[in-house]
């Protein structure tokens, strides 16, 4: 859905929720600041607007979050395994994102003419927590994003496994909370992701669910298999109709435009991650000339940049290095939050593992099918894909799995989040990364540290949370649900320069 720029202007980022008592005649009205925001005025659609947008924006960029998933390699980011800071996303998830998906479900409850708003809040907020637990592994949870009135300035960290039971309760009872009833309120036109259709909000909920679902099965298949079990005959997001995007505007209001294309990088060209290029090439994937451009020499042609190269290895320079396709960064862009081809990979990967009775082999050609057609590619490129070996199933259920977790990588392309967690979660695909080895050794990282921030206002409970990861408050503790054994899997050509 496009953004509507009228609802974005008056989205309101906040609530200040005002209490006092006193004996003076009419000491609360001479009292209280005529500017502040309080619940009895506040529009829960302001606030879903705000969220919504900032949100998404906010995942669309090139952070180092995006070179970790394998979709990005900037020149400028230094030692991009180092010991860093990470207060941002942990502060800026609370304090706009988190919170006010918080107040929309306080404000809408309890109304039974807002039980549409109430569950598309729910939904929101869920996925809100799902990425920020992705990230740090245990975090505030229970005791987080309260009402003024019963804040608690120092929340305990909450287990990730006891998130996520709930983060799937939440969805399931949230999608179930659903309905047509035309009586009902809708956010319409201040839901700038789907216009507060309740159909596609309720596939969205159960997406999501499958997608949270996958992500537990190493540490608990159990939980895994309940909400698989569960949710795969609900309605899904399963053709490109139902794709979750937002479409950015192309205007003067800078805010309200494609985040790579204000970027300040802007000046020169994005490049094509190595991993992108390496899968596409190797496949003769139809998608490489849609998501890059060849480099300018002549002859390099689509030569990807790998991440953490070396002082030595800075070889890959703006004239011998495939970019991004331009399309990508346009002012006006489809930032996808979910889209078909990832619920069909999600659900060829449970039937592969045991955790649905679908078939494996169609849902993995069915998520290709609808991955090419996302993008455009025209139906004589994509029957001979298609035809092709890459969208055959073969080889150890290992390697099937590897198959269906690399196209899914190139189905949801920089939803950088998500390819993160995904990375950790089950080794692919494999990335290759140089000799600037920072902290870890070289690796990925599998986590990101709480800020210092934390230490400094929640000592006690960020030092309890820290104390039960196995390596302490490090990039390589693995968070619970990165329960694989015998990760990382290392590229076949790491230790070699250049990997090309």
């Amino acid at each position: 859905m496009k953004l509507n720029t009228k609802t974005i202007t008056g989205a309101l980022l906040g609530v200040l929720l005002l209490s006092g008592t006193g004996c003076t005649k009419n000491f609360e009205e001479i009292n209280t600041d005529p500017t502040l925001v309080t619940a009895d005025i506040i529009k829960p659609s302001m606030l879903f607007t705000s969220v919504l947008k900032n949100s998404v924006f906010d995942s669309y960029n090139t952070s180092i979050i995006s070179e970790y998933s394998g979709y990005y390699s900037n020149q400028g980011s230094g030692v991009i395994f180092q010991n860093a800071n990470w207060t941002s996303p942990f502060n800026t998830y609370y304090r706009s994102y988190i919170i006010n998906s918080a107040e929309i479900v306080r404000l809408t409850a309890d109304k039974p003419k807002l039980v549409n708003e109430h569950a598309m809040g729910r939904i929101w907020k869920a996925l809100l927590f799902a990425q920020l637990t992705d990230l740090y592994g245990d975090i505030p949870y229970f005791e987080s994003a309260k009402n003024v009135v019963d804040v608690i300035n120092q929340p305990k960290y909450d287990a990730q496994k006891d998130i996520y039971t709930d983060l799937l309760k939440e969805l399931k009872e949230a999608a179930a909370q659903l309905s047509t009833d035309p009586a009902l309120a809708s956010f319409g036109d201040a839901d700038i992701l789907m216009g507060g259709d309740v159909d596609r909000w309720k596939r969205f909920a159960n997406s999501l669910r499958l997608r949270l679902a996958l992500r537990v099965s190493y540490a608990d298949p159990a939980l895994a298999k309940q909400h698989v079990a569960d949710v795969v005959n609900q309605p899904l997001i399963d053709a490109n109709s139902f794709n979750v995007f937002l479409t950015t505007i192309d205007g003067a209001n800078t805010n309200n435009r494609n985040p790579l294309y204000d970027d300040p990088l802007n000046s020169y060209p994005l490049w094509t991650s190595f991993t992108v290029a390496e899968n596409l090439k190797k496949l003769s994937d139809p998608r490489l000339t849609i998501f890059s451009l060849p480099a300018l020499d002549g002859t390099s042609g689509y030569r990807g940049r790998p991440i953490s190269l070396g002082t030595n290895e800075i070889t890959y320079q703006e004239e011998n290095t495939a970019r991004l396709q331009n399309s990508f960064r346009s002012a006006e862009h489809p930032i996808i939050v979910m889209n078909a081809a990832e619920v069909s990979f999600l659900r060829a990967e449970a039937a592969l593992t045991g955790l649905s009775t679908e078939n494996a082999q169609e849902l993995y050609t069915t998520g290709i099918s609808q991955s090419l057609t996302q993008y455009a590619v025209p139906d004589a490129a994509k029957n001979t894909f298609l035809a092709s070996a890459a969208a055959i199933l073969a080889g150890t259920n290992e390697a099937k799995l590897e198959q269906i977790i690399v196209q899914k990588f190139l189905a949801i392309m920089y939803e950088s989040n998500e390819a993160y967690a995904e990375f950790r979660r089950t080794g692919y695909p494999r990335i290759w990364t140089g000799s600037s080895k920072g902290s870890t050794n070289g690796e990925i990282p599998r986590r990101l540290t709480y800020p210092l921030d934390e230490y400094a206002k929640n000592e006690i409970n960020v030092k309890a949370a820290a104390a039960k990861l196995a390596k302490g408050d490090t990039y390589m503790s693995r968070i619970w649900w990165d329960a694989k054994a015998g990760l990382p899997f290392f590229h076949a050509k790491q230790g070699i320069f250049p990997p090309e």
